[in-house]
């Protein structure tokens, strides 16, 4: 990236503004495991309560890439009372501090479409990459990058043995097809 004094401003203001309003923010981790099956595995799936003041005003859900070069949101959730006040956005903002990951929504879905218009804009402006959401028929070819990082299971290995067995049988003319 290149040297551009406006630029280099606007995100030192937008990032500095983030930071102050994350004074009062709370990141209370209450599971944090790798879950097989699910998206991110074998990276963590984290459950995090978010707090103000040492309130609790909701939830985010995510999860690490298994080759820690992206941080997955699932899902972010602010009571009711609590919206419109900035602070989902301020939320993804300590999980980007704590990071410096580039931030992944899993799925935008349709309600949630302005919210993340003004995470991407803002964040932009503090120059955090913000990815494009990532759709549900997307998440297979996305978890090929990691695939050679998980390990197969007893029950996995038995049954590609057995398969792998009659399919030797078959080849050598052994299978009798009933």
């Amino acid at each position: 990236m290149t040297f551009d004094p406006i630029r280099d401003f606007f995100q030192r203001r937008q990032g500095a503004l983030l930071d102050v309003q994350a004074r009062a923010l709370q990141l209370v981790i209450d599971r944090s495991e790798p879950v097989r099956g699910n998206f991110c595995f074998p990276g963590p799936d984290i459950d995090a309560a978010i707090q103000h003041q040492g309130e609790h005003i909701g939830r985010v859900w995510y999860g690490f890439s298994p080759l820690q070069d992206r941080l997955y949101i699932y899902d972010i959730e602010i009571n009711s009372r609590y919206q419109g006040r900035g602070f989902g956005q301020v939320a993804l903002w300590l999980l980007w501090s704590r990071n410096q990951l580039p931030l992944t929504p899993l799925y935008e879905v349709m309600r949630s479409h302005g919210f993340w218009a003004k995470v991407r804009k803002r964040f932009a402006a503090a120059g955090v990459t913000l990815t494009r959401d990532l759709r549900t028929g997307e998440q297979e070819v996305e978890q090929q990058r990691w695939q050679h990082l998980v390990s197969e299971t007893d029950a996995e290995r038995l049954n590609r043995e057995y398969w792998e067995g009659e399919a030797a049988k078959l080849s050598a003319g052994q299978l009798n097809s009933d």
